[in-house]
């Protein structure tokens, strides 16, 4: 996990303002951040893979009775005043998990676009079931490659849908599974989680919808992936596929151009899942 996770949070970090990726979440969700039955106010949260951690402090202040764990890669710089219930703390998702002290368990366990970077979910989903109380709740928000078009005629070698398929093949190059997240529902049951609920849907990319709620997320997402596409893009076409970085920067810019053509009507798959550790008998 850690070599692509930690170029594209940084990059990501670089490059657009870091509420940008979670207003799209909060426009997806209707203003919540999460969509588990959990308590009202849990007393443990963890937040896995926190980036700049405006979940956590999202969580933190909309429940100040819970105490949120936000963990990731790389050192947080929270651009807001951090809450005394929140706590950020460097650690690889996908090593030994002792970082908690007394934390834990919980009840529940967050996770939102670790795409880039975690190569086992079974492993992540069977710690986050180990980390959780009777009864607590683990909810991932993913999205998944490769691109696709709602437009038939939309060619299959248009930049963006090109982009989606290289990035797909780069990170399975690198062991990232990057449409893992099209199989969480299984996943979960499989290791014996109950109540699962798996929402595979999909965000527009640029305002091509007439609905109100999906043309505002295409115009975020369209900002998004603009700024965002050379962070995602080098380091899994260079490292990976052997390009020169020259070439990827012209077709970063291409693709740049590409999302902007509502008439292709372009989608980034996204997946919301979320399921129930047993209570004990």
């Amino acid at each position: 996990m850690e070599d692509y996770k930690y170029r594209y949070e940084n990059g990501r970090s670089a490059d657009f303002p870091k509420d940008t990726q979670h207003n799209i979440w909060l426009v997806t969700l209707d203003n919540n951040l999460y969509r588990a039955p959990v308590l009202e106010n849990p007393i443990s949260v963890l937040d896995v893979g926190t980036g700049s951690g405006i979940w956590a402090l999202d969580f933190a202040n909309r429940h100040p009775k819970s105490h949120v764990l936000g963990i990731d890669l790389s050192p947080v710089k929270p651009s807001s005043a951090v809450p005394k219930n929140c706590t950020f703390r460097v650690h690889n998702a996908e090593a030994q998990w002792d970082f908690f002290g007394d934390m834990g368990p919980f009840d529940l366990i967050h996770s939102r676009m670790l795409v880039m970077g975690m190569r086992d979910w079974r492993s992540y989903f069977q710690k986050c079931y180990d980390h959780l109380k009777p009864g607590g709740w683990v909810e991932a928000h993913e999205v998944w490659f490769p691109a696709r078009s709602e437009n038939p005629s939309t060619p299959a070698d248009a930049p963006y849908l090109r982009w989606g398929n290289l990035v797909y093949e780069g990170l399975a190059r690198g062991g990232v599974e990057s449409g893992a997240a099209k199989g969480f529902g299984r996943l979960l049951e499989d290791l014996g989680f109950e109540d699962v609920v798996e929402d595979k849907t999909g965000w527009a990319v640029g305002p091509w919808p007439e609905d109100a709620k999906a043309r505002k997320i295409g115009e975020l997402e369209a900002a998004n992936l603009h700024n965002g596409l050379e962070g995602m893009t080098v380091g899994v076409l260079t490292k990976q596929l052997g390009w020169a970085r020259e070439d990827v920067d012209k077709f970063v810019a291409e693709v740049k151009d590409d999302i902007y053509d509502v008439e292709k009507k372009y989608i980034m798959n996204i997946s919301i899942c979320f399921a129930r550790k047993p209570f004990e008998k």
